[in-house]
């Protein structure tokens, strides 16, 4: 018996010791042709080198090796990949939590992840382990303490031991946030609290979740919002009315977008479009250019660029004649247009591409880190490269 048990723990060992060597690879250049390349996130970025997926930490070598069809961001320590049609969950190793197996995985909420498989769901922690079988025609992440699950076409809530704490008789639910969820009934939105027990009738046509003490709702084909003791804060007279954030949020009616405060007061109207605010600022649209305004309804950047994105950390990525660079918060632009395309900055570095080169930039555009995929047979080159994008008389322009 006790050989046995010796035998077992020698096969375990030396299967943990194979994946181990497999997936767990790190510090070794990147070779192959990089066709994609992400932000940094938790210390490592996601590239594709010959179709394949892996990861570099910041001095541009291999972390985590390119042996995934798929990969997303790490988040609070794993990464979702796919090998074979089928996901599982990735440490910073390298190293899959489970096999596999599942149809989706998605990113840990609470610190459970929800998984599908067989056209069924459930949850699993982070060692791998089932820990609410997968069983549920369909369910939804952890918030709140409680997540949203679909028995025989009803939905309810469990807990995270899988227990039932509102019965399953909804059509249809919004996972809870500060301590109501939005449900559907007879085809009408209401809220419930914890204990199952209903906070604001069902009477709505469309409801949101709450944000701060708000959430949008519609009736009569118009939307409006109201506060969590049900009472009305802002009239029923748009086609749409975005999440809160800092008390603002975005508004459509007509043809045109604004911004409106928790009291119903509009902030800004008659804009052509507006999009929801990143770091305090909404990218705004007029005469077919884009713009931002800060919480204000003030415009802090003049319309002038063909397109933007959000603000992270502090840079906005945006395109004037088919190139891109950055501004800051001012509009100023701080690193130059010259690029084919710009992602947004994380963890102090944006992405750039020109042609089928990705770089690295730091916030003053000196670039940290580049790869080269103009040729298959031609490896990829990560280097820390000592010459900046932002101009200056000691600025040295890249070769594209």
């Amino acid at each position: 018996m006790k050989r046995s048990i010796i035998k077992a723990e020698r096969i375990v060992l030396g299967v943990v010791m194979s994946l181990a060597t497999l997936f767990a690879v790190t510090a070794q250049p990147v070779t192959g042709q990089v066709t994609s390349a992400a932000g940094f996130s938790e210390g490592l970025a996601r590239l594709s080198v010959g179709g394949k997926f892996g990861f570099i930490s910041q001095n541009g070598k291999q972390s985590v090796p390119f042996a995934f069809d798929y990969a997303g961001n790490f988040s609070n320590g794993f990464a979702i990949a796919r090998r074979g049609g089928k996901y599982s969950l990735i440490a910073k190793t390298g190293i899959p939590v489970t096999d596999f197996q599942y149809d989706y995985v998605e990113n840990a909420s609470e610190g459970l992840f929800l998984v599908k498989k067989n056209n069924r769901y459930g949850f699993i922690n982070a060692s791998g382990q089932e820990v609410i079988p997968v069983q549920y025609e369909f369910a939804m992440s952890f918030s709140d303490g409680l997540a949203a699950v679909t028995v025989h076409s009803k939905t309810g809530f469990i807990d995270k031991y899988g227990e039932m704490k509102i019965a399953p008789e909804y059509e249809f639910a919004i996972p809870f946030a500060g301590g109501l969820a939005a449900v559907m009934k007879d085809r009408r939105f209401g809220y419930i609290d914890k204990k199952g027990n209903v906070e604001i009738p069902f009477e709505y046509e469309m409801a949101s979740a709450f944000t701060g003490n708000l959430a949008s709702v519609k009736v009569g084909g118009k939307t409006g919002a109201i506060m969590k003791n049900g009472k009305i804060a802002i009239d029923f007279k748009y086609d749409h009315i975005g999440a809160f954030k800092e008390g603002l949020a975005v508004f459509a009616s007509g043809n045109f977008s604004g911004i409106v405060d928790a009291k119903g007061h509009e902030v800004v109207s008659g804009l052509e479009y507006v999009e929801e605010a990143s770091e305090g600022m909404f990218a705004f649209k007029k005469d077919k250019l884009w713009g931002f305004l800060n919480t204000k309804g003030e415009v802090a950047v003049v319309p002038a660029f063909e397109k933007v994105s959000g603000f992270s950390e502090g840079f906005s990525a945006v395109y004037v004649g088919g190139k891109a660079g950055y501004i800051d918060r001012k509009g100023e632009i701080v690193i130059p247009v010259s690029f084919d395309k710009a992602y947004g900055f994380s963890e102090g570095m944006g992405v750039v591409k020109t042609g089928n080169t990705f770089r690295y930039l730091d916030k003053s555009g000196i670039v940290r880190l580049e790869f080269k995929g103009d040729d298959k047979n031609t490896p990829g080159v990560p280097a820390v490269l000592p010459f900046s994008l932002a101009g200056g008389s000691d600025a040295v322009t890249p070769d594209n």
